[in-house]
């Protein structure tokens, strides 16, 4: 295991010398898993992801689930999600890698939230597509790795539309399985809000009078909002949030029980080992007892 906390890849560490290394990447999945080996591991990335696969097998896990993978698999990660995946020597397709601030030059970061696409525990990061959406998909892949590797006038501001332009065709896929009215796409845009939040803030800020004024609406209209889009009080989805980032240490970091409490900012370590034992039913101690031994 990384000896602390988990390594958090950065785009740099996997095209040093392109169009715009810091914010954005392109490859052919084959090529990408070939040239970056340490990628296998479970890790952290500080960007966006979008995954196609045409094809092979295998499976990706991401932050404790595992999923299958196949030809026309697609997989979204957002920053700060761990993941690891075993895959068949003959697995191909896309990968794509954005930050925040590559695409909100552009586009507003609300729009970027209201596709729920990204890291949203009303979503899986899976969706699956058939042949139709499979070409539409790899035409804009395609040019985004042609304006990529021969830059030219306006290429960032180019490869921008076209990643809102995929961002657009998943999201329509996705809408056209279900249908929501007027108050239930606010309803849904507001728990995106919330859910950004605490994802950002869940360390120092635990108390849900937080999140209601940061979203300028009392704790009992929130506490609505999230009760009727995912059956949780706000404060449940905080201390989910907290748990999480708990177990993605407690696997992949060497940091002690204390360590981890502390990068936790808990003042007390029992506490938090008592307020974890709570929630999984098990103690840190245990919990990763269980999965090194599984991992074995």
């Amino acid at each position: 295991m990384p000896s602390s906390p988990l390594p958090i890849f950065h785009i740099p560490d996997f095209t040093p010398d392109t169009l715009d290394s810091s914010h954005f990447y392109y490859a052919g999945l084959k090529a990408h898993l070939a040239t970056h080996k340490f990628i296998q591991r479970p890790h952290k990335h500080d960007f966006y992801i979008i995954v196609v696969f045409t094809q092979g097998k295998g499976s990706h896990t991401i932050d404790f689930k595992t999923y299958e993978v196949g030809s026309g698999s697609v997989f979204f990660l957002s920053p700060g999600q761990v993941h690891s995946w075993k895959l068949s020597t003959d697995s191909d397709g896309h990968i794509l890698f954005f930050s925040a601030d590559f695409y909100t030059a552009t586009f507003s970061r609300k729009r970027l939230n209201e596709y729920s696409l990204f890291n949203s525990i009303l979503e899986y990061p899976r969706m699956e597509i058939g042949s139709s959406q499979a070409k539409e998909i790899i035409s804009f892949m395609e040019k985004i790795n042609k304006e990529n590797s021969q830059p030219d006038l306006f290429t960032k501001d180019l490869l921008r539309n076209y990643i809102d332009v995929l961002l657009l065709f998943f999201y329509r896929f996705k809408s056209s399985k279900a249908s929501f009215s007027k108050r239930e796409k606010l309803s849904h845009n507001q728990f995106q809000e919330l859910e950004l939040l605490i994802d950002t803030h869940f360390k120092k800020h635990r108390e849900v009078s937080f999140y209601a004024d940061q979203m300028n609406i009392s704790m009992k209209q929130l506490n609505t909002i999230s009760k009727h889009t995912v059956s949780k009080t706000s404060s449940q989805l905080i201390l989910d949030r907290v748990i999480l980032e708990a177990q993605r240490l407690l696997i992949h970091s060497e940091l002690n029980i204390s360590e981890i409490a502390y990068e936790l900012e808990f003042e007390d370590a029992s506490y938090f080992s008592r307020l974890f034992k709570k929630k999984t039913g098990d103690t840190p101690e245990q919990f990763r007892n269980k999965l090194e031994s599984n991992s074995l």
